[in-house]
């Protein structure tokens, strides 16, 4: 099967955001948007990511214009104990049976709550917080202050936490996970980042903007995707989002033998990475060119939704040729499109 020489432009992609949040979807500039709300306030903000995003980094462009620490927490971590340590410091949990529901929590000096006050404080699996953990954080959202252990009166806490969960986030809600009260405060900046399959038209600027860092990284001249191995990128599921695209190019800059990353060096790491096995031990060449051969049509006519003329020029073929090559492989372009 031909395939294109015509390599895609080695333009340098905008270095202001993180991969996770390159693009031009109408999905990613609200991302941006609500990033930027974030930045700009205090309080809370919850970011709804599937798995595979670098939650940090998306977290520490809401932390660009803080003045005080960045500092991360897992709530999903086997020690409960720890968790609520470290969020709220050594104070106890004083008995709330007959206290006012306006009463301010009390924390201790070295709680995350105290020390990132004027910076970001990133909670990661949010639900995973124990209920009254959930409870005391929500007061303390609302209050913006808290009492701290051996000292008088109370204090102001200036506090931007972005807390982070798995769609759907209702259910976390619904289902008692993560208390209503909480979300409330959380959710008065949400930024939902929907999975890749769901933005496919940033994949292409993700690539490219994973192709320069991997390549900075290792001190080699920049790669560029030819055109129809770039069309393969943006087709393929990538079910693991950024992480397994970044994954995929880190090989492929390892392994492909020219400045050119073509289609075959993309197929190459997609089936060992996320595929190996899919042919036996036994298959023979031919076997596996046809396996080939069909992943990669099938993927660019999905990527051009079933359409023959345009998927027909990425893959550097005659449109009838491409038609017959399709029935050959038994691929049916509006199946492969829905």
């Amino acid at each position: 099967m031909p395939a294109t020489s015509a390599s895609s432009p080695a333009l340098a992609p905008a270095r202001g955001w993180p991969p996770d949040l390159t693009g031009s979807s109408d999905a990613v500039r609200l991302a941006r948007d609500r990033i930027g709300k974030a930045a700009a306030r205090e309080g809370g903000a919850l970011l709804v990511a599937e798995r595979g995003y670098d939650l940090e980094a998306i977290a520490r462009e809401a932390h660009v214009s803080a003045s005080g620490p960045f500092a991360t927490l897992d709530c999903a971590m086997p020690d409960v104990s720890e968790v609520e340590r470290s969020l709220f410091g050594t104070a106890t949990v004083p008995g709330r049976r007959g206290a006012r529901a306006e009463a301010l929590e009390t924390v201790g000096e070295s709680a995350l709550l105290v020390t990132t006050s004027g910076g970001t404080l990133l909670l990661t699996s949010i639900a995973e917080l124990p209920a009254s953990a959930q409870a005391r954080l929500a007061r303390i959202l609302r209050d913006r202050e808290a009492r701290v252990e051996g000292t008088e009166g109370s204090r102001r806490l200036s506090l931007r936490i972005v807390a982070t969960t798995r769609p759907p986030v209702e259910a976390e809600v619904d289902e008692g996970r993560l208390r209503p009260e909480l979300y409330r405060r959380l959710a008065a900046v949400r930024i939902d980042l929907p999975a890749l399959a769901r933005r496919r038209e940033d994949i292409p600027a993700i690539a490219r903007h994973i192709v320069h860092d991997v390549s900075d990284a290792r001190g080699i001249a920049a790669r560029s995707f030819t055109q129809a191995a770039l069309a393969l990128v943006a087709a393929l599921p990538w079910d693991g989002n950024v992480d397994e695209l970044r994954r995929v190019i880190e090989g492929v800059c390892a392994t492909a033998p020219g400045p050119a990353i073509r289609v075959e060096d993309v197929l190459g790491q997609v089936l060992l990475d996320a595929r190996q096995g899919a042919l036996g031990p036994q298959a023979s060449l031919r076997e596996a060119r046809r396996q080939f051969e069909r992943e990669y049509i099938a993927a660019v006519l999905r990527h051009y939704e079933g359409r023959m003329g345009p998927a027909a020029r990425v893959l550097g073929i005659q449109r009838t040729n491409l038609y017959r090559k399709a029935r050959q492989l038994g691929i049916q372009p509006r199946k492969v499109a829905e």
